[in-house]
């Protein structure tokens, strides 16, 4: 076996299969390192349960339509289902807000809850889309920096929509456009969870314009496109899970002439005095290449593995001090049977339960969440956002049973009272009681459970701080500060060391455009090089 390559890509999440594949669909030499025994990251099926599989995204929402046609996905086997409705946001009167893929339908729902918040949804997201034009940033390079964002700010009302959406509250900003609470707390939980923060932070807003900024970079051309449906617009659910998607992205690098090991963990990155050497692995085996791509969090690739004589004392401060907010929580239940939403009309209840869910009813139920988190206390009632996987992909449990996968926000990871050795069945034990409220058999259903703290999610899936964004998708640490200003566009002041994770713009979500973007500047670099030294 060969010890040199042109790219070693540390870290087989789907951020960092992506950038291999672009590398090795341009003819590099390509390894991919992985320290667990399968590609994937948080985006592979985990056993919480004898049988029962599930994966940390419950979804690839936020998968870049471009990815997936230029890796070639669907020939290597990746598929989709779309199940219709694709949401459903229960409150606590028994009412529920549901998205149909059909946009009339969705104007129905909303409409049952404001007549005048039909017209003002449309014309709201209109609003964002507007903007993200106006910007004109592509997610597709590297971000602009905060001075040439401002500078494109040319009219009066451009600087008035950057000032509510990129500095303003979800709050603030909702409250101008809605009458519905309902609609505004559907609309918020795209932006409330991830981040530890609350819908009337400043800055909130912000995530509200990936969407739009996807649509302006990037076209699918004619039919439908998920995007544009912003109560639960998706590509659909993966045939076989979150798993599906990174198994065929593995068979496209395979195809292409990549080489992926697993069980391989980096003990470190090594630069000498002109730039990168190569990696060394835990066993001593040494790794020659110029060019490595690191999926890891940034912290952990510039401090904990890389060992450069040359780095300077101030940038591994800088680094040092990335914010440590992580607040992940993961609830898996084994369940025998389907459970029932109190909502579901007759004849809808399999459809109901097939869909992704969200429990966050209202801004103030969000912004208490974020209460008790933000003083280091695991929220007594959290957001929780679910789905049912099995009912998609029917492997994913024994014959017969279910299991439902539960993304929770917010669970602070450091605790100021206790540990999470005590804590985590206390929180799952909540979730249980929230979920039961809106799918009163649920209780009678459960088998077994497993729950993951923010230090659990560190450990299994070395997601440090628990953190599955990396860093916060909040403004300060977006575009040219992402994730910091020194290394904003995918570089480090290492020659030859990249990032492509989640740490990177535009940030963490399965989206594969960190990695995309990131395989773009090392091929123009190694370009221009070889065209400098020929």
């Amino acid at each position: 076996m060969t010890n040199k390559y042109d790219v070693v890509v540390v870290g087989a999440g789907h951020n960092g299969l992506t950038c291999a594949g672009y590398l090795a669909r341009a003819g590099l030499k390509v390894l991919v390192l992985e320290r667990r025994d399968r590609v994937g990251g948080l985006c592979t099926e985990y056993e919480f349960m004898p049988g029962f599989k599930a994966s940390m995204p419950n979804s690839p929402g936020s998968l870049e339509p471009k990815v997936v046609s230029d890796l070639e996905l669907k020939k290597f086997g990746l598929e989709f289902r779309s199940p219709d409705p694709s949401l459903v946001v229960p409150f606590p009167d028994g009412r529920a807000m549901v998205a149909w893929r059909d946009p009339q339908q969705t104007a129905e729902e909303i409409g049952k809850f404001s007549v005048k918040d039909v017209t003002a949804y449309a014309s709201f997201f209109e609003y964002l889309n507007d903007f993200a034009r106006q910007t004109g940033v592509s997610l597709f390079k590297p971000p602009p920096t905060i001075k040439e964002l401002a500078q494109r700010l040319e009219k009066p009302e451009d600087e008035q929509a950057f000032s509510r959406i990129v500095l303003g509250s979800l709050k603030d900003l909702l409250d101008h456009w809605f009458e519905s609470e309902e609609l505004k707390s559907v609309i918020a939980a795209i932006s409330a969870t991830s981040n530890l923060v609350g819908p009337y932070t400043p800055g909130t807003a912000y995530l509200l314009l990936m969407r739009p900024l996807s649509l302006a970079s990037s076209s699918i051309g004619t039919g439908h496109d998920p995007r544009k449906q912003y109560l639960r617009g998706s590509t659909g659910l993966p045939i076989g899970g979150m798993g599906a998607v990174t198994q065929a992205m593995q068979k496209s690098i395979e195809a292409s002439g990549g080489t992926i090991r697993v069980g391989a963990g980096v003990k470190q990155i090594v630069a000498g005095m002109t730039g990168i050497e190569g990696v060394e692995l835990d066993n001593g085996e040494f790794i020659q290449a110029t060019t490595v791509a690191s999926n890891l969090h940034p912290r952990t690739t510039l401090i904990d593995l890389l060992s450069d004589p040359l780095q300077e004392p101030r940038f591994k401060q800088n680094v040092h001090q990335l914010p440590q907010r992580g607040s992940s929580f993961k609830l898996a239940l084994a369940l025998d049977g389907v459970p029932t939403f109190t909502a579901a009309p007759a004849g809808f209840e399999r459809a109901y339960a097939s869909c992704q869910f969200r429990l966050a009813p209202s801004l103030d139920y969000m912004e208490r969440a974020y209460d008790d988190a933000k003083y280091g206390r695991p929220s007594e009632e959290p957001i929780i956002l679910g789905l049912i996987p099995s009912l998609t992909s029917p492997d994913m449990a024994p014959e017969g049973k279910h299991i439902m996968s539960c993304n929770v926000w917010h669970a602070p990871v450091e605790l100021t009272q206790g540990s999470w050795k005590d804590e985590r069945g206390k929180m799952a034990s909540r979730c249980i009681e929230i979920i039961s409220r809106s799918m009163p058999d649920l209780k009678d259903r459960i088998i077994d459970y497993r729950a993951l703290s923010p230090l659990d999610l560190e450990d299994e899936f070395g997601l440090r701080d628990g953190n599955i964004t990396h860093l916060e998708m909040m403004p300060s640490q977006m575009f040219g500060l992402r994730p910091l200003a020194d290394c904003s566009a995918y570089t480090t002041p290492t020659t030859g060391l990249y990032l492509c994770g989640s740490g990177t713009w535009p940030g963490g979500t399965v989206s594969g455009i960190p990695g995309h973007n990131a395989a773009q500047t090392i091929l123009s670099h190694i370009r221009q090089s070889r065209r400098i030294v020929g």
